[in-house]
């Protein structure tokens, strides 16, 4: 190839294709080494071990004491099969849904952004097979999803609240959710 003192746009745009082409299926962020398979496995052998000491030991305890009668329900399996979830919270209008589809490097479904608020519920943006959006009414009593006990919070927030399911690498290893603005009005006292 002939290069001039700056290089020319073919010479780019062959460099940029032959970096995206060595890891075509990873993101440009995340480095493509196995330690990265070994951390999920380990996450994994760990969340197995600690669903059976709560199985064996725990459960048997919170049963005899009856403790689900009086504090919370007994954990489900998609509790402890579920991955981690990070939510994010903040004023309205800074960036939170920016930055999840900055991190995912792609838009998810239900997603809105604007310079006024947009966001006006909450999005669990989860992996899946296929891109859609189920209602929170349906998470609450679909036993594969951890949200059962958002049930306890009634219809006026579970009709603010949805899961956007997409196939996304970063989504194999976490959940994010995303929220509505927090009004950042100070109070002032009036004398």
């Amino acid at each position: 190839m002939q290069r001039d003192g700056a290089g020319s746009h073919q010479d780019a745009e062959t460099d940029k294709g032959s970096s995206v082409g060595l890891s075509s299926a990873m993101f440009s962020w995340e480095k493509s080494d196995a330690r990265r398979r070994k951390e999920a496995n380990f996450f994994r052998t760990v969340s197995k071990c600690l669903k059976l000491l709560y199985a064996w030991k725990l459960l048997p305890l919170e049963q005899y004491y009856r403790f689900h009668d009086f504090h919370s329900p007994a954990l489900d399996p998609a509790d402890w099969e579920s991955k981690p979830m990070v939510l994010l919270v903040g004023q309205h209008s800074t960036g939170k849904t920016t930055f999840i589809r900055h991190l995912l490097e792609q838009d998810f479904p239900g997603m809105c952004i604007g310079p006024e608020p947009t966001t006006d519920s909450f999005i669990a943006v989860m992996g899946g097979d296929s891109e859609g959006i189920i209602p929170g009414n349906e998470l609450v009593v679909d036993p594969r999803f951890p949200f059962r006990k958002l049930n306890a919070f009634g219809n006026a927030f579970l009709n603010r609240f949805m899961c956007a399911q997409l196939p996304n690498p970063v989504l194999d290893s976490i959940s994010i959710i995303d929220t509505p603005g927090i009004s950042s009005r100070e109070k002032r006292i009036s004398r």
